[in-house]
């Protein structure tokens, strides 16, 4: 056995996401750091945002640390329970692996059974992280898909616009410079951007001087 090898300080770092309709389900906050904790991983962060947002605080500030203590000459290991924890997008899950790997910090998933401390689990990572970029591209597509069928079919998409008693409401207040965008929109019970997209498609404008409205 190499002594010097066997007196190296071993921490492992666990990472805990969810988003607003995640923390309901099966991999809450409570859940993930259950499973972190069985892992033998005592220092975890954590916070509540999308994996497809690149700039989250807590990951930061947990990478940070990795590589401090890397630095420091620990034995590191980033631990999440699923791989989509650290992101849900191919391109980035990669860079940040890759980055973890030159500041020799070794990545571990729970869920997916991965440890780049290996070969093999290099190659898996990589491999799940490609199907995992393909569901998404095809979910997508056949969204895109099933909306434009949908057009062609004659079907009205979005939010319904609205009806013409009320933009024809909408455009006789705003036209009376006495009354300002925020009662327009009180008094028509819309929202002040339907107000300003209503003036706008109507080319409607409120240069009247005050005092010189026509409505009664």
């Amino acid at each position: 056995m190499n002594v010097e090898s066997s007196c190296v300080k071993k921490i492992a770092i666990g990472y805990v996401r969810v988003s607003t309709i995640e923390d309901r389900q099966k991999l809450g906050f409570e859940a993930q750091k259950r499973i972190l904790s069985d892992n033998k991983v005592t220092k975890i962060y954590s916070e509540k945002i999308s994996g497809r947002k690149d700039n989250r605080p807590e990951f930061i500030k947990a990478i940070r640390y990795a590589k401090s203590m890397s630095k420091k000459g620990y034995s590191v290991t980033f631990t999440v329970v699923k791989l989509d924890r650290v992101s849900r997008k191919m391109s980035a899950l990669l860079n940040i692996l890759e980055d973890l790997k030159a500041n020799k910090i070794a990545f571990k998933s729970v869920t997916e059974n991965i440890d780049t401390s290996s070969a093999a689990g290099i190659l898996m990572m990589q491999l799940l992280a490609m199907f995992s970029e393909f569901e998404v591209n095809t979910l997508r597509t056949r969204t895109k898909e099933a909306l434009h069928q949908a057009r062609l079919d004659g079907k009205i998409l979005g939010r319904p616009g609205l009806d013409m008693e009320t933009q024809n409401k909408i455009e006789e207040y705003y036209r009376n410079p006495d009354i300002t965008v925020k009662e327009v929109a009180l008094k028509c019970d819309v929202s002040e951007r339907s107000v300003y997209r209503i003036a706008k498609d109507r080319n409607l404008s409120r240069t009247f001087k005050k005092g010189s409205s026509f409505i009664e």
